[in-house]
């Protein structure tokens, strides 16, 4: 050390933590895609990380796409269908895009339950009208 004044109080001095403290000499922030000093990549520029490449997510797109559809247009059964097979389908073959196919499949069989729902009522009631002997006139 010199005996020159620091630019920097004690606490924040480049050459502290050296002389067998637990931290690594401060060393300045390099480029871009260099390694760190304590052996991980940097974010920026780094190797990928390691494990399933991510493919491509066409049913698991398609399957959260087709739930949306069908709370839109609950009325029809060609979404909530369409939901939930292209999201079975999806969590089979497409492991990287799991949220959105649980999405879809969510979407898909609650609105197939709502309009299974409707139609339950919509019978009942008619087997109620049906059964209390009234024409519908009031």
């Amino acid at each position: 050390m010199s005996n020159q004044p620091s630019q920097y109080p004690e606490y924040q001095r480049p050459d502290y933590g050296q002389h067998g403290a637990p931290w690594p000499a401060y060393q300045p922030p390099g480029a871009y895609g260099q390694q760190s000093p304590y052996g991980q990549a940097s974010t920026y520029g780094g190797p990928p990380y390691y494990g399933q490449p991510a493919g491509p997510k066409t049913l698991s797109i398609a399957s959260m796409v087709c739930g949306i559809a069908s709370v839109i247009m609950g009325w029809l059964m060609l979404p909530q269908v369409a939901a939930i097979v292209t999201g079975h389908l999806a969590l089979r073959r497409e492991p990287s895009g799991k949220g959105m196919s649980i999405a879809g499949l969510v979407l898909g069989y609650l609105c197939l339950l709502g309009w299974g729902a409707m139609w339950l009522l919509l019978i009942i009631g008619l087997a109620l009208a049906a059964s209390s002997g009234t024409s519908g006139t009031f």
